[in-house]
């Protein structure tokens, strides 16, 4: 055999060792899609990371709008997505887009037909900055539209408030508050007798409450509050106890994932024990003193939530409530 068919060989024979490699190597690849920071998501990546050898993982922040579209196509440029409004998960699967945990173990708080899985539960609380208030801070939700009642000059643009019509967790809030009790639209009709600023995003709230220009926040996701810092001094979180809303942040793998074996091992590691410590440095976790909610109100991963996702009901929905508040 001559020296150049040796070569031929030879070469074969090492591309043919190294591509098993290469696709071994893409195939532990785990891509996530979620609607944190890069930062925030850090310390979960290097848990699985640490807990799944040679798997590679990789993140991009979406909005939650742009997580669903992608998780609907034949080739979803990620494996894991995660969402801090179930009801927009619970879409992706209900139309039949999410893959289920097949043999894998994933024990979870809450989950729904396998294939929607809740990992925290993120507690609305109220925000008030103590001096604003004369004898006690309200504590319920009447206590609340009746300070704002009796005392609307004081409290004119002082109170904030985020926009539903543009953020996912505060429209679920607003519409699951609409059920839960009467008062609902009497405390938006006194936020909007206050003239209450309206924000984007929570981030631009909690900025605000920083920068002094409000004294009233309400259904702020404690999680918001934990990840953006301490919070000023005479400002203290209020927690409501005629009822406090818990919105599950969950997870879910699109159907067509390129590695749903590894994603499936990585959400076992998510809902391990393990993950405590560093669901807790991303801001998934409770406060010492805020440990017991007697008054907390879980909201059950299911079909009832895609009620206000219908297109006339929440087009309804948002014109009372920007004709309540928009005063």
């Amino acid at each position: 055999m001559s020296n150049v068919v040796h070569s031929a060989l030879f070469c074969l024979l090492l591309i043919g060792s190294l591509v098993p490699m290469t696709v071994q190597a893409q195939d532990r690849a785990v891509r996530i899609a979620g609607v944190v920071s890069d930062g925030r998501i850090a310390p979960l990546i290097a848990l699985i990371e640490s807990r799944l050898p040679g798997t590679q993982l990789s993140y991009v922040r979406l909005s939650s709008a742009q997580i669903a579209a992608e998780a609907k196509r034949a080739n979803p440029p990620f494996d894991i997505a995660l969402f801090s409004s179930p009801d927009i998960a619970v879409s992706v699967a209900n139309e039949g887009y999410a893959a289920d945990n097949g043999a894998a173990v994933i024990v979870a708080e809450e989950q729904w037909r396998h294939e929607v899985f809740g990992f925290w539960s993120d507690p609305a609380v109220m925000v008030l900055r103590q001096d604003a208030f004369a004898d006690r801070l309200p504590r319920t939700r009447i206590e609340l539209v009746r300070a704002l009642e009796q005392n609307s000059e004081q409290f004119s643009r002082r109170v904030g408030i985020v926009n539903i019509g543009i953020d996912d967790v505060s429209y679920l809030l607003a519409s699951q508050d609409s059920i839960r009790t009467s008062l609902y639209w009497r405390l938006m009709r006194s936020f909007g007798v206050a003239k209450a600023r309206i924000y984007d995003t929570t981030d631009d709230l909690l900025e605000a409450l920083r920068a002094g220009e409000i004294d009233v926040l309400y259904n702020v996701p404690l999680s918001a509050l934990s990840a953006n810092g301490a919070l000023p001094a005479g400002v203290t979180v209020a927690v409501p106890q005629d009822y406090v809303l818990a919105v599950p942040w969950t997870v879910l793998m699109p159907k067509g994932a390129t590695n749903l074996r590894d994603a499936r091992a990585a959400l076992q590691v998510l809902h391990s024990v393990d993950a405590k410590p560093a669901l807790a440095e991303a801001g998934f976790s409770y406060p010492i003193d805020f440990t017991s909610f007697d008054s907390l109100q879980g909201i059950e991963l299911g079909p009832e939530l895609l009620v206000f996702r219908d297109t006339i009901k929440r087009s309804k929905f948002l014109d009372i409530w920007f004709q309540m508040v928009v005063n």
